[in-house]
């Protein structure tokens, strides 16, 4: 049987006891706070790196992956670990090239031990491709059979961001007007979005007036995103929002075939832009 290592990034969620349980390495991306660099997981957690953000008047700047580090786990994994084969899991190649590339650079060395997959998703999308990739692997699994599956599952992910403000918009330059911030305030607008394949995040008809029009929105946009006779395994991110992602998982348990389901922190690199009460959708056809 194959010995099989798992390395992905930090655009991915997964609780951490499972990334210890299976091994998996997360790859960190880099935050800068007053012009520190901080890479996720590793010189900052993601319960520190958003206390920090409360605090920040300033969206903090990130940075991707450095190719050094993939390819120090690479080596790391082959080298030293005898593992006879890395999965590579990125961030959808449409949302960040430069992580995709950063994959390419560090696996080209290794290019008959390595596989990259491009999840064209992120957050619990991307967790979950890892951990079926890890699972398959302890099923005694082939790395084509492995990859033959997986590409199978990605056909029918799903993933749903919803947040409350335009606050970190605002922080981070991409929204101009604070006259339209505080109206969207007023008038209690709770913006929704959609991933849709390769990876691109859609603006859908956004919640209204309370958090519950929010999560009662994303869960309809899931159902109707999902296939009812497909057998799910599903992870919902918050950023300070654990009730409405425990609401989220019993509604979606009552209306589709879940097989198990997991609750996380969001991943700093989506939740800095989306900023407190973020909730995040996410959906994997189950594979083992």
């Amino acid at each position: 049987m194959l010995k099989i290592r798992v390395i992905t990034d930090s655009a991915a969620d997964l609780p951490e006891e499972l990334l210890e349980r299976y091994n998996i390495v997360k790859i960190p991306h880099i935050v800068f706070f007053e012009n520190k660099p901080w890479k996720l997981g590793v010189d900052i957690s993601v319960d520190d790196f958003y206390d920090r953000l409360k605090e920040s008047d300033f969206l903090p700047s990130s940075s991707n992956p450095e190719p050094l580090d993939f390819l120090n786990e690479i080596k790391t994994s082959l080298d030293e670990l005898n593992y006879n084969h890395v999965f590579c899991v990125s961030v959808a190649k449409n949302l960040s090239s430069s992580t995709f590339l950063s994959i390419r650079v560090a696996a080209k060395e290794y290019k008959d031990k390595v596989t990259i997959i491009d999840t064209e998703s992120a957050s619990g999308v991307q967790g979950l491709v890892a951990l079926a990739i890890a699972e398959l692997a302890e099923q005694g699994k082939t790395v084509e059979e492995i990859k033959e599956l997986i590409e199978k599952a990605k056909e029918k992910y799903y993933l749903n961001v919803g947040f409350h403000t335009l606050d970190n918009v605002y922080k981070s330059g991409r929204l101009k007007s604070k006259i339209i911030l505080n109206l969207t305030k007023l008038i209690g607008i709770k913006p929704i979005a959609e991933m849709e394949r390769p990876g691109s995040l859609e603006s859908r008809l956004p919640g209204f007036f309370t958090n519950r029009s929010m999560l009662n929105r994303l869960t309809k946009l899931a159902i109707k995103g999902t296939d009812g006779s497909t057998i799910y395994d599903m992870v919902i991110c918050h950023v300070n929002n654990l009730k409405g992602a425990q609401i989220i998982i019993k509604k979606l348990e009552k209306k589709r075939k879940i097989n198990r389901s997991f609750v996380t922190l969001a991943t700093p690199i989506i939740g800095s832009n989306t900023g407190m009460g973020t909730i995040i959708v996410s959906l994997l056809p189950n594979i083992s």
